[in-house]
């Protein structure tokens, strides 16, 4: 099972977009994925069309051991081979407990272990702050051990502007954090550019240089087109309203790029 925890302290730069669309573009695969709406804002949620988690069977609950049930009390099917966990209200006190538990990094990876087996693929959209829940996300992607079945990776969505820039350094201080304190080892696949119009001038463009020019490199850039727009109007993803389109394409390269063995079903 890969976990791709899609991760950025600063709000606004596509993380939902890129998580529900490459989600949507591995299930093209014929892969079972789950995406995980880990932000109590509920964006994900909202985007895909699912209905906010009853009160009584949350993931927050699930977490805190105060729910047992069956998964499928939790896990909502919003498309073929694509599953969401949805927010709830709950999900604005989670983190609050979390920070009186010892081990609230692993809390969301023990979840997933669980699954190990049931789903291919784990796509994770990580709230905007570096707080425990975003801690969580990240440990989640954790290197393994080839017996434990689990690889991870983290994706930063990011956009061509200074405040970029800055948000990826307080990102990336973050991750080595978490990699010092808890001695773990984090891999970043790269970044994903989103709303890039090279028309803005000589600060998108220069910032696309420099993102391209980083050591992480940048693994896809998608620019501000309706698709985008129109399938969240729409509660669904642009696979599957622009399954034709440049975007759609972008989603199903980006898919590849990170597990090339989807190379043999393309």
């Amino acid at each position: 099972m890969r976990i791709y925890a899609m991760a950025n302290q600063k709000g606004g730069v596509g993380k939902t977009t890129t998580t529900i669309n490459l989600a949507a573009a591995l299930a093209s695969y014929g892969r079972r994925v789950l995406t995980i709406d880990w932000d109590p804002q509920g964006h994900l949620t909202d985007a895909i069309g699912a209905q906010v988690a009853a009160q009584d069977a949350s993931l927050a609950k699930a977490l805190l051991g105060q729910w047992s049930g069956e998964l499928a009390e939790l896990v909502q099917q919003v498309g073929e081979g694509l599953f969401v966990i949805p927010t709830s209200d709950d999900m604005f006190l989670l983190e609050p407990q979390m920070y009186a538990r010892t081990g609230r990094e692993y809390m969301l990876s023990r979840f997933l272990d669980t699954l190990v087996g049931i789903f291919d693929d784990v796509v994770i959209d990580c709230p905007p702050s570096l707080g425990a829940l975003n801690d969580s996300a990240l440990v989640a992607t954790r290197r393994r051990p080839p017996q434990d079945q689990v690889e991870g990776t983290i994706i930063v969505p990011v956009q061509a502007e200074d405040s970029s820039i800055r948000a990826l350094r307080l990102f990336l201080r973050q991750v080595t954090t978490l990699q010092e304190a808890l001695t773990v080892d984090l891999d970043i696949a790269g970044l994903v550019v989103n709303l890039y119009d090279g028309r803005k001038g000589r600060i998108a463009t220069s910032t696309l240089a420099a993102f391209e020019g980083h050591p992480l490199g940048v693994l896809a850039v998608f620019k501000d087109l309706k698709e985008v727009r129109e399938s969240w109007r729409m509660h669904t993803t642009v696979v599957e309203h622009a399954p034709t389109s440049e975007t759609a394409d972008g989603f199903r390269a980006l898919a590849r790029r990170l597990d090339p063995t989807l190379d043999a079903v393309a």
